[in-house]
């Protein structure tokens, strides 16, 4: 499970403190802005070490592209059976091109494999990334507690209890996107993903 911001930045942020009873409900919205962070990147983000990639080489190219970022560094590369030395055999470029050198990579299938560390060291992500975080869980974790205060009612504004009255009203989201409670909300809002381009691919 990733998870790229804490509930007490949730608190911090909403400047309140959540309490037991919402602290499943909290890391639930963690868990669901996480998810929908690395959904819209198309990457996983967090470390993982000694990672293992497998290329099929179809045509003359001099360079691979790693499909998880940042890299921090690459254990192994080997090519048909042969492990390549590096600033000899292959060289890692920006934004993780692998490059061969010398010559282009041997054609085959399955036939370059590497091995290398990738996301951000010690799960230590970038403010702005954390900051995405943060609000989408807020977002996402207000609109539960809403819900469950209308009793899952979508729309209603607001409510009586002597002769009792309710009073409906349309549910849409800051962007101007229409919702039907908080199944809904957009779990990123455009200038969220925005922010989040940098480290898409």
């Amino acid at each position: 499970m990733v998870w790229f911001c804490t509930v007490q930045q949730i608190e911090n942020f909403l400047q309140l403190t959540i309490d037991a009873a919402h602290q499943e409900a909290a890391e639930q919205a963690i868990t669901s802005a996480s998810a929908a962070i690395q959904n819209y990147c198309h990457q996983y983000l967090a470390e993982v070490k000694d990672d293992k990639v497998i290329f099929d080489i179809e045509h003359k190219r001099y360079d691979l592209h790693l499909p998880e970022l940042p890299v921090q560094s690459i254990k192994s590369v080997t090519e048909d059976d042969t492990v390549l030395v590096k600033d000899t055999d292959y060289q890692l470029g920006n934004k993780g091109v692998l490059y061969r050198l010398g010559k282009p990579w041997a054609l085959g299938v399955q036939v370059v494999q590497i091995v290398y560390t990738h996301g951000f060291a010690g799960d230590v992500y970038p403010e702005d990334l954390v900051a995405v975080c943060v609000r989408a869980a807020a977002r996402s974790y207000q609109a539960g507690l809403r819900v469950s205060a209308l009793s899952g009612v979508p729309g209603v504004q607001s409510e009586a209890l002597g002769d009792y009255s309710i009073t409906y009203g349309s549910e849409s989201s800051s962007s101007g996107e229409y919702s039907l409670g908080a199944s809904g909300a957009p779990l990123l809002l455009r200038s969220e993903k925005e922010i989040l381009d940098k480290y898409a691919i």
